[in-house]
C-alpha cells in the first residue's frame, strides 16, 4: 500500500481553516480506497514549516502496520496521517487525514459576541465551568466526576494505545486534546503529525507547551508524556481559575482514592522511569468507573485474526472494552 499521493491528484478542495504552520483543506472528490469518511488535505507553510518525506511516510508506514483492530482503535482516538502528499521533485507539502468528527466541534458564542463552529478543546474542560456555560459550551454538570474521570480513561487509553506502538505524542495541551460529552465521553487527538516513534527524530518539531513542561528539560518521550498524563487528569477532576496552572497532586486528594493520589504523586513527583505508564491510569480509572481489569491491546501482527475476539478487545458503542 502506497504511502504518498501527488497533489494533483487530489482533485477541487474547500479551505475549512488555517493557522501559522498550515491550511486545512476538505477535499471534494477524492478519497482512498478502503479508507471510509471525509478527508482533507492538511497543507504545510513550507517557508515555516520544514518536514522530511521520509519521517511522514514512516508515520503512514506505522499505521498501515497496525493490526486492523488497533488500527481502527488508533482512528478512532486521533487524526492521524493517512498519506503523504507530494508536489514537483517529490518534495512533502503535507498529509491526508480524516475529518475530525462533528461532534468535536461545538457552536459557541466568542468573547466579542460573534458566533463560530469551532473544535471542543480540552481547555474548556480544566477552565472556570461557568465561565464555559457562558459561552455556551458544553462540560459536565457540577459533580458529575464520573464524565471527567471517563475523559481522563479515553485520554490514558489513547496514550496507551500510541505507546504500544513505541509512538511518543509529544505535545500534550490544553489545545491539542478534543473532547465531546455524547453520546459518551470521549476525545480525539489532534496534530498527530508532530509525533514521532521513540529512538527517532519527529518529524516537526516537538515542543513542551507552556504551562505542560515536564521538570526536566528533555527531548519529549514516553516519561514527559506520562508526566503530562498526570497533569491532565489532575485538571480534569479539579476545574476552576487557575486549574490551567495547578501541579500540585495534594488538591485532588479529596477527589480521588489512595489508589489515584498515589498514581498521581508518583506522576508529578517521581523520578521519570517511575511515572505511571498509561496502562496504570487505564487500569485505575476503568476501575473507579466500575469496569472489570483488562487484558492487554493487542500485538502489531500481519496476520488477521482467526476470530475477531481474540485479542482480548472488542467494540462497544462507547469505545474499545474487554472482550
Amino acid at each position: 500500500m502506497s504511502a504518498i499521493v501527488d497533489v494533483g491528484a487530489l482533485g477541487p478542495m474547500t479551505t475549512i481553516s488555517s493557522g501559522a504552520n498550515g491550511v486545512i483543506h476538505r477535499l471534494d472528490r477524492f478519497q482512498l480506497a478502503g479508507e471510509p469518511g471525509e478527508l482533507v488535505f492538511k497543507e504545510y507553510r513550507l517557508a515555516v514549516v520544514q518536514v522530511a518525506l521520509g519521517g511522514l511516510v514512516n508515520l503512514v508506514g506505522l499505521r498501515q502496520r497496525l493490526a486492523a483492530q488497533r488500527r481502527a482503535a488508533l482512528d478512532e482516538v486521533a487524526a492521524w496521517p493517512l498519506r503523504v502528499v507530494v508536489g514537483p521533485g517529490n518534495q512533502a507539502l503535507g498529509v491526508l487525514m480524516r475529518l475530525i468528527p462533528d461532534g468535536y466541534f461545538e457552536d459557541m458564542s466568542l468573547p466579542s459576541g460573534a458566533r463560530a463552529r469551532i473544535p471542543r478543546e480540552l481547555q474548556h474542560l480544566i477552565f472556570d465551568p461557568a465561565q464555559a456555560r457562558k459561552h455556551e459550551v458544553d462540560v459536565p454538570d457540577d459533580g458529575d466526576l464520573a464524565a471527567r474521570l471517563r475523559v481522563c480513561e479515553r485520554f490514558a487509553f489513547a496514550l496507551s494505545l500510541l505507546h504500544g506502538a513505541q509512538i511518543v505524542y509529544g505535545d500534550v495541551s490544553a489545545r491539542n486534546v478534543l473532547y465531546r460529552l455524547h453520546p459518551v465521553p470521549s476525545i480525539f487527538l489532534v496534530d498527530c503529525d508532530a509525533t514521532r516513534v521513540s529512538g527517532s527524530s519527529a518529524v516537526n518539531k516537538q515542543q513542551h507547551s507552556p504551562d505542560w513542561d515536564p521538570p526536566e528539560r528533555v527531548v519529549q518521550n514516553v516519561s514527559t508524556d506520562r508526566y503530562k498524563l498526570g497533569l491532565f487528569v489532575l485538571r480534569c477532576v479539579l476545574p476552576g481559575r487557575g486549574a490551567s496552572l495547578n501541579r500540585d497532586w495534594r488538591t485532588a486528594a479529596p477527589i480521588l482514592d489512595r489508589r489515584g493520589t498515589d498514581l498521581l504523586q508518583r506522576a508529578l513527583e517521581g523520578a521519570p522511569g517511575d511515572r505511571p505508564l498509561a496502562r496504570d491510569w487505564l487500569f485505575y480509572l476503568r476501575g473507579r468507573l466500575g469496569a472489570r481489569p483488562m487484558p492487554s491491546m493487542p500485538a502489531p501482527r500481519t496476520a488477521r485474526a482467526a476470530h475477531p475476539y481474540e485479542t482480548g478487545w472488542r467494540r462497544e458503542p462507547h469505545g474499545w472494552v474487554p472482550a
